[in-house]
């Protein structure tokens, strides 16, 4: 079969005996599939084989995964049709397309004509893979900062408000981080924007390397993306994910405060070093919380940082009644204030902004 030459042709025959049992019929489909054909053509001999064969087509659809492309599937009704009415081949038609047929011919006169009603389905399945490409990079854009590729706050909403809704069943926390970088103005002043987009830019691989470390993806199993992370506005980041304490989430923030003083970003003929500040509302397995109290409370705890000297991680159990307006406890970790592995992080002086060169 000679297909237009802007189409595939990679076409997988199936001769549709009407004594197959469906077992039989799952077994050819999935061998027909297993050569990624562009299209598979089903040839029965009778409307009737073609209907039984429907339900088949139908099945098999299902079976596969919705994410990988499937081919163009047509079914071609090879015999005659003596008695066979229009209202039934309409009929036939329309329970084919249900089915998810991409076309039924009947009785094709020529081989030309097959050709063209294959080459219709083909260009037809070609264009909607095309419109799905776009309209998932379309999405792809609306909801991630075109600068770093995390999320923008836009879309991070609505994923956090998810998270928390899906984790009041009492399994795990969930820790809320907002982050800015230190003294990211002086980056700008002393060197230029260029330089300030690329240090921003570096940081969200940075946080993509951090939320792929075992302990986090541990952690966040029971959750579709252990972490999630967007670019707040400017030099602010916004994080979520799970975590069983406060002390977790300290630890494991605190595991991406180092990773960032301790690196090297290199951009334009210079070489910059910065710190970052970070502020964690950790709410309790078990227990509900809102969008807002959580991130005013994460915001709340990265102005405490700021405050304590920067380069601080700062945590919030959201189970203490804290005013969010005048916080100045130096203990907000957990409740036992005997221990003390659960206050902030010290300010390591050797990791304060530095610029060489």
């Amino acid at each position: 079969m000679s297909l237009e030459p802007d189409i595939t042709t990679r076409i997988a025959t199936i001769h549709g005996s009407p004594g197959i049992r469906d077992g039989g019929a799952t077994a050819l489909f999935s061998r027909a599939a297993a050569s990624h054909p562009d299209a598979v053509l089903l040839q029965v001999d009778s409307i009737d084989d073609a209907g039984v064969w429907f339900a088949r087509v139908k099945s098999w659809r299902e079976s596969l995964d919705p994410g990988v492309t499937q081919p163009a599937i047509i079914v071609h009704v090879t015999g005659e049709l003596n008695g066979v009415s229009d209202a039934d081949l309409s009929g036939l038609m329309l329970r084919g397309l249900d089915s998810g047929v991409d076309d039924v011919v009947i009785a094709a006169r020529t081989s030309q004509e097959l050709e063209m009603r294959v080459t219709h389905a083909l260009r037809f399945r070609v264009m909607t893979r095309q419109l799905r490409a776009r309209n998932a990079e379309l999405t792809r854009l609306n909801d991630h900062d075109e600068l770093t590729g995390l999320l923008n706050m836009r879309a991070f909403r609505p994923c956090l408000g998810k998270l928390l809704a899906g984790h009041e069943d009492g399994i795990r926390g969930i820790a809320v981080v907002m982050m800015d970088i230190d003294w990211f103005k002086l980056v700008n002043d002393r060197n230029n924007h260029l330089v300030g987009s690329d240090v921003l830019r570096s940081i969200g691989d940075v946080i993509r390397e951090w939320s792929k470390e075992p302990g986090l993806a541990n952690a966040g199993r029971a959750i579709m993306r252990p972490v999630i992370a967007a670019r707040y506005g400017g030099d602010e980041f916004a994080l979520a994910f799970a975590a069983g304490s406060p002390t977790e989430a300290l630890l494991m923030v605190d595991r991406l405060r180092g990773m960032i003083s301790r690196q090297v970003f290199l951009s334009h003929g210079k070489v910059v070093r910065v710190t970052a500040s970070f502020g964690v509302s950790w709410r309790a397995p078990g227990t509900s919380v809102d969008l807002t109290r959580a991130l005013s409370a994460a915001d709340a705890m990265l102005y405490r940082s700021k405050e304590f000297g920067r380069n601080l991680v700062s945590v919030m159990d959201l189970r203490d009644p804290v005013d969010l307006d005048h916080v100045g406890r130096t203990d907000l970790v957990d409740r036992n204030a005997s221990r003390d592995d659960h206050r902030l992080a010290g300010v390591d002086e050797a990791e304060v902004l530095q610029k060489v060169g």
